[in-house]
């Protein structure tokens, strides 16, 4: 009897898992698919992460360590907001997607 209440718990919460909402800005998002997003939009053109990558960007490799998810999405929409010279395009990525690379960039520490 035990065991049916048991497996019937877990299975609502499977459920509930699977049926959850994306996530939304600063919520944690997939880190991994994050790293992935990081490599298709071509980051590491700029931006180096433990000595690989481009020169132009400052280097990435701790920058989970120094920001958060509430100023990275303001960065990433707008580069130019903190600095108008900046040179960094603004990053396209919206809603799970831009969780994502936020949550990849915050694990970089």
């Amino acid at each position: 009897m035990h065991s049916i209440i048991i497996r019937t718990a877990l299975s609502s919460i499977v459920i509930a898992v699977v049926a959850a909402p994306p996530l939304s800005a600063g919520q944690s998002g997939n880190a991994a698919n994050g790293q992935k997003l990081y490599t298709a939009q071509k980051c590491s053109l700029c931006h180096k992460i433990a000595g690989k990558g481009g020169p132009m960007g400052p280097e990435l490799g701790k920058v989970g360590a120094t920001r958060d998810a509430a100023w990275l999405k303001g960065y990433l929409t707008n580069p130019k907001s903190l600095d108008p010279k900046n040179k960094m395009p603004p990053v396209k990525l919206k809603g799970a997607e831009m969780d994502d690379l936020i949550a990849y960039l915050l694990s970089l520490k």
